[in-house]
Order: C-alpha cells, then structure tokens, then sequence
C-alpha cells in the first residue's frame, strides 16, 4: 500500500471521527449541575441567585399571563419531588446544597409532575444528599 493511499485512509478515519457538532452545549441545555454552579462560583448564595446568573431565562415569566390573584406565571419549583412553590421559593435554597436543577417546559412538566406543574413549566432541584 503505497503512503498516498494511507494518508487517505488516515484523513477518512480523521473526518469519520469528528464531532458533527449536533451534540447538545450544556449552557444551553434544561440542566445546571452542582459543579458548573461551584465552577462559576455561583455557590455563594441562594439557588435563585445562581439561576439569575447562569440561567436568567428560567426565571422569567411563562405561560399564559393572567390576572388571577392565586394564580402564578412562573415555573413551579420541586425540591427532591416536592412542590415548594414558584420562582421566590428558590431563595430559600442554599446553592452550595445543589446537585442539579432541570428546567422542564409545560409539556415536560406536565408528563413529569401532572397537575401540581400548572401551566407554566417546572424547575426541578435535586439536593446534595451525605
């Protein structure tokens, strides 16, 4: 085999091999873990603080807007499978204390947590557990 035919073979495994760059950018993705919370020392504070900085638009009002009194436009918070609340409930997380947080969209929330989501989406923490 002559080395031109080799340099081929090597460029075709070489391009074979590379990345399509479909693969998803965890910045942009519905998950925060724990250690890009540390990493980018958002583990100061409150959960809250942490998603302002790293993820603003999860915080943002969803939905349908309405002006029914008991009724919220933000996502409702889970905290280890347990309702909390909406967005403010996240204040009283300390970020030091979180593995991950998901963001689920309504559809999401919905087929994750029925009813209790609401129409707004869902942010789902997990804790650290010893």
């Amino acid at each position: 085999m002559s080395v031109k035919y080799l340099y081929l073979v090597a460029l075709a495994v070489v391009i074979g091999c590379a990345s399509s760059g479909a693969h998803s950018n965890p910045m942009r993705s519905g998950v925060l873990s724990g250690e890009e919370i540390a990493n980018t020392h958002a583990d100061l504070t409150t959960a809250y603080d942490a998603l302002s900085r790293l993820r603003p638009n999860w915080l943002a009002p969803h939905g349908a807007m309405t002006s029914n009194a008991g009724v919220s436009n933000y996502a409702s918070v889970f905290v280890d499978g347990q309702l909390m609340g909406d967005v403010n409930a996240l204040r009283n997380v300390q970020a030091y204390d979180v593995d991950e947080i998901r963001y689920y969209d309504v559809t999401q929330a919905g087929a994750k947590f029925g009813i209790r989501a609401g129409t707004t989406g869902a942010i789902e923490i997990s804790m650290k557990h010893p």
